[in-house]
């Protein structure tokens, strides 16, 4: 009995430490202004990607708003740097900054250390596309805007006023576009996190992990490039671009949670290693 209790105070007393240091990091986001200038931005590009979409949608369209907002190649140049910049911090900063030793001489162990921090950045990285649970709101707006307007226009013309343009809203417009921002957070968090542990440069850090991910992201339209081959169903498979696009259809599949988080797992391993190896040879 004695020794049960031994263990639920053990596994308490990680459980505090973890939430203590999940804590500080998430800070470092929200009482920073680093923090709310990423979000500013991200908030800024998602208004006027929501803008491209309504114009794109203003001819006849089966797809949904999220659909033309995603589906977009000029996503990407903003959708890849936001990993780099809240990941870079992680670890390189503590190096820089000296207090990595402390860190790791407290009785905490790497384990907690790096899950705690990978949290933090995949809660923040939620953060930012919390925004965009605005849109069906901001959609009444705009289909009241469209029926005033043709009223207008069609005013004593004995013309009927019809719902031109109208901004349609579905369930599936938001579940799969949603689940698949979170499983790409949690890989390109984690391989973020990795390429932090490396180096104590931050610009490195931020430098090595963009140019991982845009590898990735050109590695899933190899067959845009070189056409059908034997592998091409295993570029299929880990195409970032046509995972979106089935997504943002409503097409839900497990494959991408298997697939992304198989490798978030194997890059918080790797990055447990490189901590513990600095950990011991420090």
């Amino acid at each position: 009995m004695a020794e049960e209790n031994t263990g639920i105070e053990r596994t308490r007393s990680r459980f505090r430490t973890a939430a203590v240091i999940y804590t500080k990091e998430l800070r470092s986001y929200f009482c920073t202004p680093f923090g709310w200038v990423i979000l500013a931005c991200t908030m800024g590009l998602e208004g006027f990607w929501l803008q491209t979409a309504i114009k794109a949608m203003s001819s006849p369209t089966s797809e949904g708003v999220m659909y033309h907002m995603l589906n977009n190649i000029n996503f990407w140049f903003y959708f890849i740097f936001i990993f780099p910049l809240i990941t870079m911090r992680t670890f390189a900063e503590e190096e820089r900054m000296g207090t990595m030793e402390g860190l790791l001489t407290a009785p905490v162990t790497t384990t907690q250390v790096v899950l705690s921090k990978y949290l933090a950045c995949f809660t923040f990285y939620l953060a930012l596309w919390a925004p965009m649970l605005l849109y069906p709101q901001m959609s009444d707006i705009a289909n009241t805007y469209t029926h005033l307007r043709y009223g207008i226009e069609t005013l004593g013309t004995g013309m009927d006023v019809e719902a031109v343009g109208r901004i349609e809203y579905h369930l599936a417009d938001w579940i799969g576009p949603y689940c698949i921002l979170t499983l790409l957070g949690m890989f390109f968090i984690a391989l973020g996190m990795f390429c932090s542990a490396l180096t104590r440069s931050q610009i490195i850090a931020g430098i090595f992990c963009t140019c991982l991910m845009i590898s990735y992201y050109f590695m899933g339209r190899v067959t845009e490039l070189w056409g059908e081959f034997p592998a091409a169903p295993i570029f299929h498979y880990i195409s970032c671009t046509e995972q979106i696009n089935s997504f943002s259809q409503g097409l839900l599949d497990t494959r991408p949670l298997v697939l992304y988080g198989t490798m978030a797992v194997l890059m918080l391993y790797l990055t447990k290693l490189v901590v513990d190896y600095r950990r011991w040879n420090s």
